[in-house]
């Protein structure tokens, strides 16, 4: 069974004030025709659909064309649950229209959908977020978790009355807990997929992603997935990657577009995943072309960043503008630079004595990834291979300290 798996669309989300929309629509487009080439029997989408509570009109009418898209007539199972930036009744307000066309929607934790067809699919729902269904003479079993927090937990953890001190449990024994009450469902001769949208410890984050409260507290470590979970499909974290010390089992596939320039380090993905009973998944990642990219241009004069807007006037690309001088950069100025590259999210005038400590902040900023990736560009001309890159990460998670299991060992550490 092939899954395509995928998250973080942010429909409708804005760049300093400026639409995505278009972009947004030609990067799902591609997506569908991704879906259609690889002929994935699934979708599966992890949350943060649109980019709020309330999306606009033309975010809306963008998921409804992509998801009937995405189904191939009913052909297709198409599966999303909501992540922290979603409302869960706007999404699950669809649910009958959709049904039909094979659209399953989780908008809670306490969501079970009903029991029947789903475009061609039969599902049997088996519990809140669970259900099953056969396809091509396999038969899967999806645990299917929207964004948890505290008290969606709580309130399908504990019924009314029980003590405080067990209510007070921390958030990663909580979701562990509500993992394993649900994988009571998975078997041995069964896909067994688990999709939810969370932060995982060890994650590298680009900073776009809305922190979660209480600094750490909702980092979860890999042990709070099920050992008969045979691919746990993220969401939340933009930058694709393994969870740590996952072997590529436990996977975020990244968001679909770079929301901020922060982001644009590393390329864009969705995941196919291939399952079987009783087998490891394989895993490809396939790469999403960005229509519009995010870049920042640090010229050493007015004059430079006049010229570099002459030449890019007609390539399309959001700009960052940092230009060193030793007055202010003038109205007109400005107007003259906007005149040829319309796209220009900031201009940053650069004084001489700020130059020493940008380069320092520059530096500090960057992950260790950030900077191999920066010095290999610069040294070879090109980017590293993927292959280069899986080595590097696989160096860096044995570098990450094992998460302490028990509140001892939490405290030694």
């Amino acid at each position: 069974m092939k899954i395509l798996h995928t998250a973080d669309w942010h429909i409708g989300k804005l760049l300093e004030g400026k639409s995505r929309l278009q972009e947004q629509e030609m990067v799902l487009e591609q997506f569908v025709r991704i879906a259609d080439e690889t002929q994935a029997d699934v979708v599966c989408i992890a949350g943060d659909i649109f980019d709020n509570g309330h999306p606009s009109a033309g975010a809306e009418a963008l998921l409804y064309r992509t998801l009937k898209d995405l189904t191939a007539q009913g052909e297709r199972l198409v599966v999303m649950i909501a992540g922290n930036h979603d409302q869960p009744s706007r999404l699950e307000a669809i649910a009958p229209l959709v049904r039909e066309h094979g659209i399953i929607l989780y908008g809670t934790p306490q969501t079970r959908i009903a029991s029947g067809f789903y475009g061609h699919f039969e599902i049997t729902s088996l519990d809140a977020c669970t259900f099953s269904f056969s396809h091509k003479g396999e038969k899967a079993v999806f645990v299917c978790v929207p964004y948890l927090s505290e008290k969606s937990l709580n309130e399908v953890l504990y019924q009314a009355g029980e003590e405080e001190e067990k209510k007070a449990q921390d958030y990663a024994r909580k979701v562990g807990a509500f993992f394993k009450e649900k994988a009571r469902w998975y078997q041995e001769d069964t896909i067994n997929l688990l999709m939810s949208h969370v932060f995982t410890l060890g994650s590298i984050k680009d900073g776009s992603e809305q922190g979660m409260v209480l600094g750490n507290s909702y980092l979860l470590p890999p042990e709070v997935f099920p050992p008969a979970v045979q691919y746990a499909a993220l969401g939340h974290i933009h930058r694709p990657q393994k969870a740590v010390g996952s072997q590529g089992r436990i996977r975020y596939s990244g968001s679909i577009l770079p929301y901020r320039l922060q982001e644009t380090v590393i390329a864009k993905q969705c995941c196919l995943a291939e399952l079987h009973p009783r087998q490891p998944v394989q895993v490809r990642e396939i790469y999403l072309d960005n229509p519009k990219p995010i870049e920042k241009w640090v010229c050493q004069s007015y004059e430079e960043a006049l010229e570099k807007c002459r030449e890019n006037q007609n390539r399309p690309c959001y700009v960052y503008l940092q230009i060193y001088t030793e007055t202010y950069i003038r109205e007109e100025q400005l107007k003259e630079l906007k005149k040829y590259k319309d796209d220009i999210l900031e201009v940053l005038p650069l004084f001489p004595e700020q130059q020493a400590e940008q380069n320092m902040e520059r530096f500090a900023e960057k992950s260790f990834e950030e900077l191999f990736l920066g010095y290999y560009l610069e040294k070879k001309g090109t980017q590293p291979e993927q292959e280069v890159l899986d080595m590097l990460r696989d160096i860096l998670e044995k570098e990450v300290q094992p998460y302490a299991t028990n509140q001892d060992e939490a405290e030694r550490t």
